[in-house]
């Protein structure tokens, strides 16, 4: 009896150890749980807060890089009682326009190739101006379509690029023949047949004046000359002295005869430079030395391409005081290339002024609207799209993440502070 009464209380007692040991057991579980949710909901509060404060500040970011004391150019009187008007002129100029192999993938459906929805999303950014301008850096040839080594790509994203508003582009880069002059010409001629402007080639048929290499549009009123010129070429030790000399290879020799007579016929001069290395924001003793050179000539602004990724403004003054903008590059327009931050682009819109009682044209404004290549996966309908950088980390900041993901955003705001000290050489 007495073996059965200890083996009781035994039981007993190890039913309360057991049961204690079970209540403290869940009571820490819910304490664990209690403080993770506290901690969970003190983060997302926390992350709310921060997410405001950075749609705030991308609210702030205006994307400005010089505004001229004298931007508001209204219509005044002279002494002599001549009424003196101001004409403007805006500008959209963008970078490198490229078409690599996944892009014609992307673009290929049911027999045919539509890029269209690669620039829906900024199309009204580039047409909210009276001329846009870029450097089309691809060919359009029969034949096999290639993204890299040799350029060439569908007729159909030559028509996509009219559509997003391009007027204008230059053909003076390194792939300009790739194909040779042969290619080249084709080239030329598709272009043209698209109505789209072109300089950066030597004999240009858009010209009275065959000596001259560029162009010279009337915008407003305003005679603005362009001009392009490369460094050299990718497939330069394949061609004749006589196949080089249809491509603008920059020479000082050749930007002086240009300059000349833009400096006699126009009332402003850009010049669209493609030049520096490839991969790198850092701006080169040889770009430097270009510049240096145009600007003690007589051109007012100059646009670098080339680079994958954009690389730093400046506002300079000539020996007589003018502004000049200098973009040392502006990256791509398009493109997917893996470099780091080649995903990010920029449009530089440019406002140009000449009043009735001058025969030179200044600069009144220039800001720049970021542009990011979002990329929405192999299994999207639309895989790459061009987008307005800062409104898609705005809409996430404020409660839209339809479009795309933390990861991506978190990137955006990093990318975006980079573009914004490179643009200011920071």
């Amino acid at each position: 009896m007495r073996n059965r009464r200890n083996t009781r209380r035994k039981n007993i007692v190890l039913d309360t150890i057991t049961n204690k040991n079970f209540i403290i057991i869940v009571s820490i579980l819910l304490a664990i749980m209690i403080i993770s949710i506290v901690i969970i909901q003190c983060r997302k509060y926390q992350d709310k807060i921060m997410l405001a404060q950075q749609a705030e500040e991308l609210e702030k970011q205006t994307g400005e890089i010089f505004t001229s004391m004298e931007k508001d150019m209204n219509e005044a009187t002279t002494a002599s009682g001549e009424i003196v008007r101001t004409s403007t002129a805006r500008i959209a100029a963008v970078g490198d326009i490229l078409c690599q192999m996944d892009m014609v993938e992307d673009a290929y459906s049911n027999g045919a190739y539509d890029f269209s929805s690669m620039f829906s999303n900024i199309t009204k950014f580039v047409q909210n101006s009276d001329l846009a301008i870029g450097t089309l850096e691809t060919n359009f040839i029969d034949g096999k379509y290639s993204g890299v080594g040799k350029y060439n790509s569908p007729i159909e994203f030559l028509t996509a690029v009219k559509q997003s508003g391009i007027d204008l582009v230059s053909l003076a880069h390194n792939h300009e023949l790739d194909y040779g002059i042969d290619g080249l010409n084709t080239t030329i001629n598709k272009v043209q047949e698209q109505n789209i402007s072109i300089i950066g080639i030597s004999n240009n048929k858009e010209n009275e004046n065959k000596d001259f290499t560029g162009i010279i549009k009337e915008i407003n009123g305003i005679k603005i000359a362009f001009i392009g010129y490369t460094y050299g070429l990718s497939n330069e030790n394949e061609l004749t002295e006589e196949e080089k000399l249809i491509a603008n290879i920059y020479s000082e020799d050749l930007a002086k005869k240009d300059l000349e007579y833009a400096k006699e016929n126009s009332n402003y001069i850009i010049a669209i430079m493609h030049w520096g290395d490839v991969n790198t924001s850092t701006i080169s003793e040889y770009q430097n030395n270009i510049t240096a050179f145009l600007v003690n000539n007589g051109v007012d602004m100059i646009l670098g391409t080339h680079p994958a990724v954009v690389e730093p403004m400046k506002i300079i003054q000539n020996s007589e005081g003018k502004n000049i903008l200098v973009a040392y590059s502006l990256g791509n327009y398009i493109s997917t290339l893996n470099y780091d931050n080649a995903d990010v682009e920029l449009i530089l819109n440019i406002q140009i002024a000449k009043t009735s009682d001058s025969d030179k044209a200044v600069l009144q404004k220039v800001d720049y609207t970021p542009i990011y290549v979002l990329d929405n996966g192999t299994k999207a309908e639309n895989r790459f799209e061009l987008t307005d950088m800062k409104q898609l980390a705005k809409d996430y900041a404020n409660g839209d993440t339809s479009k795309i993901s933390r990861q991506t955003y978190d990137k955006l705001i990093v990318k975006l502070e980079k573009l914004q000290n490179i643009v200011n050489n920071k």
